[in-house]
């Protein structure tokens, strides 16, 4: 147990460090993008408050009836915040596919060594899983970061008569996009996580499906991964089925979802131990 332990960490140590320039890059944009957004906003804001005062010979009262005060959210519900976070969500999608199939390129293909290892072989796939999953908190942290510092920044550079009173965390709940990625309420943040890490899960049993057994295995995935999302969302028509609109409350349902996304974890991890102890072979 100890050993596989400390092999675990082993491995999760060399995939990290393989992760690195990946995941600096994107906090890089992340951090460069949320900074241009937090200038860029409130100037362009106070650029055409000035304008309207100048042209239409109106005072600072009159231009704030026009325009409304400005607020954080203003900064925040822009392409500059929302269009890192989009690129981090899909460059860890691709990056999800990449960590297996980079391993096959080359002549000499390294999963072969990786495989030789006297290591369980889920030992492998735990610790792709756990390298995706601290680049995807790393870049959720580094957000959050963001989002305290710029609302410093929006607050020193708008003046204070054309700010709106709403703090950082009002301004974070009026944006949908981030109750997906920010822990705003525990429960739902849990929730999509849970999802988030069933889907990577079912992912990489999909990418060892077609390890397996090629043409055929991108069939057997796609079936499975049908079967897997009828699954996973047909609690949510149990009610129409039925014809009972009234028969489970909200809070049933979402058990129903974790207990059925529980099943498919398992499954999933199960049909990963199969295919990477019986069937990819050195």
């Amino acid at each position: 147990m100890k050993k596989n332990i400390k092999a675990l960490l082993d491995l999760t140590t060399f995939e990290l460090d393989r992760l690195s320039k990946f995941l600096y890059t994107l906090l890089g944009v992340t951090l460069l993008a949320n900074l241009i957004g937090y200038i860029r906003t409130p100037m362009q804001y106070i650029s055409r408050m000035n304008e309207f005062m100048s042209t239409q010979s109106a005072t600072s009262q009159q231009a704030l009836e026009n325009f409304g005060s400005f607020s954080f959210y203003h900064a925040i519900n822009t392409m500059w915040i929302s269009g890192p976070i989009a690129l981090g969500i899909s460059g860890f999608l691709f990056y999800a596919v990449f960590i297996w199939y980079r391993e096959w390129f080359g002549k000499n293909t390294f999963a072969y060594r990786l495989l030789m290892l006297p290591i369980p072989r889920m030992t492998l796939f735990f610790s792709k899983l756990i390298v995706i999953y601290i680049g995807i908190f790393s870049l959720i942290a580094t957000q959050i970061i963001s989002f305290f510092v710029g609302f410093q920044l929006v607050s020193a550079i708008m003046p204070s008569d054309w700010l709106a009173g709403t703090t950082a965390l009002e301004a974070i709940q009026m944006n949908p996009l981030f109750m997906y990625i920010i822990p705003v309420d525990t429960l739902y943040f849990m929730v999509i996580n849970g999802i988030g890490l069933v889907f990577i899960i079912v992912l990489f049993t999909l990418i060892l499906m077609e390890r397996s057994f090629a043409l055929k295995g991108i069939v057997l995935g796609i079936i499975y991964a049908g079967a897997a999302l009828a699954l996973a969302v047909s609690p949510f028509f149990i009610d129409s089925i039925l014809q009972n609109y009234y028969m489970l409350y909200a809070s049933e349902i979402l058990l129903i979802i974790i207990g059925i996304m529980t099943l498919i974890a398992v499954t999933s991890l199960l049909v990963s131990r199969h295919l990477l102890t019986k069937k990819i072979t050195i």
